[in-house]
């Protein structure tokens, strides 16, 4: 369980006097990372798999004939793709592994990390250590007002980095010894008011994991498997640290593919998970809903951290697509009107990510195959 609310920094809990004052006395205090952030990445291994309860006969009937002929077309045809984990109302419909892959290989998720990200911030604002999007950046990463950063970045809220709106230039490539260096992800020029525009930036993100750490007041693996990996059955992972000790934001978690699946739905099912809200289903419809119009590199709307698309027409349209995508070609693909949730990883190289074959696979392949159904 998380630290409880007197070991935990809280400001929405203080009086305002006495917030302002503890502020005043930190801005003496040293920019070195606290004890607990220097803790080891949280890993597990030979433990067993996350798993589904067996389909009914019809359907898996139904599944065996849809998916008849798609791990040849996978093995000689789209050569990238190293995993598929297909789960279709609830039953685990499809899988492929490549030869050296298994259902039990922790998968560098690049990038998919920040939807995971997002689904913390939604974890930590039911367990009130955050108040929400809105709060300020600065009441949970106080020594962000003493960086000697542009006065705007004082102004930034939660809302501004999940949604890619900070106001700096972005960043899409990893900075290994910068990723978590809090001084130099805020002396960045900003190009724009916060809130003004899109800009997907890697430093936003990291940013954003070290402000939740502080307010969660534990390394946020520790914090992911306690609260969000061990309920939804998670129970191998690996996240990566930066040079200053802190699991990074942007990216660095590994998780089998199946891991992806069930984190897919959790987002599926708005934050429910066997009958208790795990994640606020209204933080989960936000971040799964369009919040701007997005850009590169997907060039797609986005949400919290979350990729969003027009869902293809249905009666249950009213519900966007919603993606969480890696380099080279990770995706947890979220597509409500089938209650589907698809997990492709591919290999991590500009090839794989320019050709898109993680992508095709799923549209050209998946979902007609489960609409013909």
């Amino acid at each position: 369980m998380p630290f409880s609310t007197t070991d935990v920094l809280t400001p929405s809990r203080w009086p305002r006097r006495q917030f302002a004052a503890t502020l005043a006395a930190l801005g003496g205090a040293s920019l070195a990372p606290p004890a607990w952030a220097q803790r080891a990445a949280s890993t597990s291994a030979a433990q067993p798999p996350v798993s589904w309860p067996s389909a009914p006969p019809l359907l898996a009937a139904q599944h065996q004939r849809a998916f008849a002929g798609l791990p040849a077309r996978i093995q000689s045809q789209l050569a990238d793709v190293q995993s598929v984990a297909v789960v279709h109302r609830g039953h685990l419909a499809f899988e492929f592994y490549r030869p050296g892959v298994t259902a039990d290989t922790l998968q560098d998720t690049q990038s998919v990390t920040k939807s995971v990200l997002a689904l913390l911030f939604g974890q930590a604002q039911a367990d009130g250590f955050v108040r929400g999007p809105q709060e300020l950046v600065a009441l949970r990463l106080p020594q962000l007002l003493r960086v000697g950063a542009d006065v705007r970045v004082q102004r930034l809220r939660f809302e501004h980095l999940l949604t890619m709106t900070a106001g700096w230039p972005g960043e899409q490539t990893a900075q290994r010894d910068r990723d978590d260096d809090l001084a130099w992800i805020a002396r960045r020029p900003l190009l724009a008011e916060p809130g003004a525009r899109f800009a997907y930036d890697n430093g936003a993100a990291n940013l954003l994991a070290m402000a939740l750490a502080g307010a969660v007041r534990q390394p946020l693996s520790a914090y992911a498997r306690q609260r969000l990996f061990e309920p939804l059955g998670i129970h191998s992972f690996a996240w990566r640290q930066g040079a200053q000790g802190y699991d990074l934001g942007a990216l660095g978690l590994s998780l089998t593919t199946r891991g992806m699946a069930r984190l897919g739905e959790l987002a599926l099912n708005e934050g429910r998970w066997q009958g208790h809200a795990l994640v606020p289903a209204d933080f989960v419809r936000a971040a799964t809903e369009r919040q701007n119009a997005g850009g590169a590199p997907l060039f797609s709307a986005y949400g919290y951290l979350w990729w969003v698309s027009p869902t293809a027409a249905s009666r249950k349209a009213e519900r966007r697509t919603a993606m969480a995508n890696g380099y080279g070609g990770q995706w947890i693909y979220v597509y409500p009107p089938l209650d589907l949730v698809v997990a492709v990883t591919s290999r991590r190289t500009a090839d794989s990510m320019a050709r898109g074959q993680g992508l095709t696979l799923i549209r050209r392949d998946i979902l007609p195959a489960l609409q013909r159904l």
